[in-house]
């Protein structure tokens, strides 16, 4: 039995453990992101929960050439092995890289769950790749309050005004500006083929939120239409960690128990 807000590494990638006991879930960040941006989804999850950084993130060991979707898949496979993990939850890049992984071998978790998908197998073309490239420029230059004003665009207007919001985000991007910017190192989506997904037999959730132009809630329609046995909720704008966290954790949570 795993240990409670213990820590390891393994192939570069370090990784949190909250909890104890079954079942064991991992969650894999989003672009940029480490294991405080999971925490919030991992709240109210019961058992254990293992929080990894992917490579080039977080604590996790430095990059020279870049990610793409196989390193990223290779990250989550790594620890969810080590740890016996038989849940997964992928956030935004980590959707992604739950689908590369999936794609390998389809029955590998029991439950899975996809926070805010970004991509299936399409490029995009809609501004994403454009911000994406503001601010790893604004990181790379370690200009911590220009990383935050983007960073702050995403969120609701009344979110954005709430006391405390700004000095939250900036803090957020104090820590991003500590360490190079991650980058792709090719062109890459998650999977190339979605005539796998339809094999994913195990139960799934898709959480998406309206008037999010990074992650548009008409591509988690259609990932959780390509899924056999998906539950799909959407929720208000900024709903994910602002606006309804609380309805955010209590869906995960009962779909991951």
């Amino acid at each position: 039995m795993l240990a409670t807000a213990t820590s390891g590494t393994i192939n570069g990638v370090s990784f949190v453990v909250l909890g104890s006991g079954g079942p064991i879930t991992v969650f894999a960040h989003g672009l940029g992101g480490s294991v405080a941006e999971t925490r919030p989804l991992a709240t109210r999850v019961l058992g254990t929960r293992v929080l990894l950084d992917f490579r080039g993130h977080g604590d996790s060991a430095l990059l020279d050439d870049g990610w793409d979707y196989d390193m990223l898949a290779d990250d989550l496979l790594s620890v969810a092995d080590t740890v016996g993990a038989t849940r997964a939850v992928g956030l935004s890049l980590g959707a992604g890289a739950l689908l590369r992984a999936l794609s390998r071998k389809v029955d590998r978790f029991d439950k899975v769950a996809f926070v805010l998908p970004a991509a299936i197998d399409g490029h995009r073309k809609d501004g994403a790749t454009e911000r994406l490239l503001r601010l790893g420029d604004a990181i790379s230059a370690q200009d911590a309050r220009k990383v935050a004003d983007i960073l702050l665009e995403e969120l609701p207007t009344a979110t954005r005004e709430r006391r405390g919001v700004d000095a939250l985000v900036f803090r957020r991007a104090q820590q991003l500006v500590t360490k190079p910017a991650p980058s792709p190192r090719k062109e890459d989506r998650p999977v190339s083929d979605r005539s796998f997904i339809s094999q994913i037999a195990c139960p799934a959730m898709v959480l998406a939120q309206v008037g999010d132009p990074l992650h548009p809630s008409d591509l988690a329609v259609e990932l959780a239409g390509l899924l056999p046995s998906a539950e799909l909720l959407v929720l208000p704008e900024g709903g994910v960690f602002w606006t309804a966290a609380r309805d955010a954790q209590d869906a995960l949570a009962n779909h991951l128990a």
